[in-house]
C-alpha cells in the first residue's frame, strides 16, 4: 500500500517525472481541491511517457488539468441530456403501462402484467419496487407522495411511484414489460427520432432497450466521478441504420462508446435539447483542442469514440433548420 505524500512531495514526485510545472504555488492549490490520485493516476496515460513513468514531450501540468476539467464538463453535458431523455422515457412508459393494466390498483406488483418469458427477471423487478413502496411508507417520509397515496388512497399509481425509480431500476421494469408496452413506447419515441432523422420507419424495441442499457452505463460513469475519457460499455448498440448510417457507422463499427451514446440520445430527447447538447459538446472540444500541447484533441477524440477532427467537420446545430 502506497505511503501518503503531502502536497509538496506530491509536487516533488511530478517534477522528479519530468512533468513541465509552470506555476508550483497554483499546482499545489489545485492538487488540494481536486485530488492528486483522480487527476495525475486517472489522465498520465494519456500523454507521453516512457517505461519508468517520466513524462516526455514537454507534457505541462496545465494540459493535464485541463483535459481534467474538460472532461468533467462534458461528464456534466452528458448527465443533463440522460436526465432528460430518463424523464422523457419514463412519462412515455407510465402513460402505456397504465393503458394497457387500467383496472388493477397495482399492475406493477403483478407478475401477469409482465413478460410471461421473463419470470424470474420480473420477479426480482417486483422485489425492488416492493422495497420502495415499503421503505417511503413510514412517518420519517410521512411528506412523500408515496406515503401520502398510500394512506389516502391505499394504492400508488405508477406515475406516482415512478419519480421514486431509479433509471437502473426503470430500465429493468421497461426490459421486463409485456411486449405491447415495449412496441408502443418505441412507437412514441419516434415524435423525437423524427425530429433528427427524417423518415426514420419503424424503432424496433429491442432496438430502443439496446440503446437505454449503454445510456445507463454512461449515466452512471457520469454521475459517479468514473473515467470517461476511454470508457466501453458492456455490448455495443444494437445497429439501427436509420441512426448510424446518417453518421458512416456500420454494422460492423464498434458501437459501445460515448459517441455513440451521444448520438443516441436523439431517440429521447427534442432537437432543442438535442441541439444544446451538441453544441455544448462542440463548444468544449474546440476549447480544449488549442491547449493541448504534447497530445493532440484527436487523442482524446478517438479514446471517446468520436470521429478525428470531429470539432472541424461538424458544426452547431439551429434547432430551427430543417433535418438534413
Amino acid at each position: 500500500m502506497k505511503e501518503f505524500k503531502t502536497i509538496d512531495e506530491q509536487i516533488q514526485i511530478l517534477l522528479g517525472r519530468k512533468l513541465v510545472i509552470n506555476d508550483i504555488d497554483k499546482a499545489k492549490a489545485y492538487l488540494l481541491s481536486q485530488n492528486y490520485y483522480n487527476i495525475i493516476n486517472g489522465y498520465a496515460n494519456f500523454f507521453p511517457h516512457d517505461n519508468n513513468d517520466n513524462y516526455t514531450a514537454n507534457t505541462n501540468f496545465d494540459e493535464i488539468a485541463k483535459l481534467y476539467r474538460f472532461e468533467k464538463e462534458l461528464k456534466q453535458e452528458l448527465l443533463n441530456a440522460i436526465l432528460s431523455a430518463e424523464t422523457h422515457l419514463k412519462a412515455l412508459f407510465v402513460h402505456r403501462f397504465s393503458e394497457t393494466f387500467p383496472n388493477d390498483p397495482y399492475p406493477y406488483l403483478d407478475i401477469n402484467c409482465y413478460d410471461s418469458t421473463k419470470r424470474l427477471e420480473s420477479i426480482e423487478t417486483i422485489s425492488k419496487l416492493s422495497k420502495i413502496l415499503t421503505r417511503y411508507n413510514c412517518k420519517r417520509y410521512k411528506d412523500s407522495s408515496i406515503y401520502h397515496y398510500i394512506n389516502k388512497y391505499k394504492k400508488v399509481p405508477i406515475w406516482v411511484l415512478s419519480s421514486y425509480i431509479e433509471f437502473g431500476a426503470f430500465r429493468y421494469l421497461l426490459t421486463n414489460s409485456t411486449a405491447s408496452v415495449q412496441n408502443k413506447v418505441a412507437r412514441d419515441c419516434i415524435s423525437f427520432i423524427s425530429e433528427h432523422i427524417q423518415n426514420p420507419g419503424q424503432f424496433p424495441p429491442a432496438t430502443m432497450i439496446s440503446f437505454i442499457k449503454n445510456m445507463h452505463d454512461i449515466r452512471n460513469v457520469c454521475a459517479h466521478s468514473n473515467r470517461l475519457i476511454g470508457h466501453h460499455c458492456p455490448a455495443d448498440d444494437r445497429y439501427w441504420a436509420p441512426l448510424h448510417s446518417k453518421y458512416c457507422i456500420t454494422s460492423n463499427t464498434p458501437r459501445n462508446t460515448p459517441y455513440t451514446v451521444f448520438l443516441s440520445l436523439q431517440c429521447f430527447l427534442s432537437r432543442i435539447e438535442y441541439a444544446t447538447l451538441h453544441n455544448s459538446v462542440l463548444k468544449l472540444v474546440k476549447k480544449l483542442a488549442p491547449k493541448l500541447e504534447s497530445i493532440h484533441i484527436n487523442d482524446i477524440l478517438l479514446k471517446l469514440g468520436f470521429p478525428q477532427d470531429w470539432h472541424l467537420h461538424t458544426t452547431k446545430i439551429n434547432p430551427e433548420d430543417s433535418i438534413t
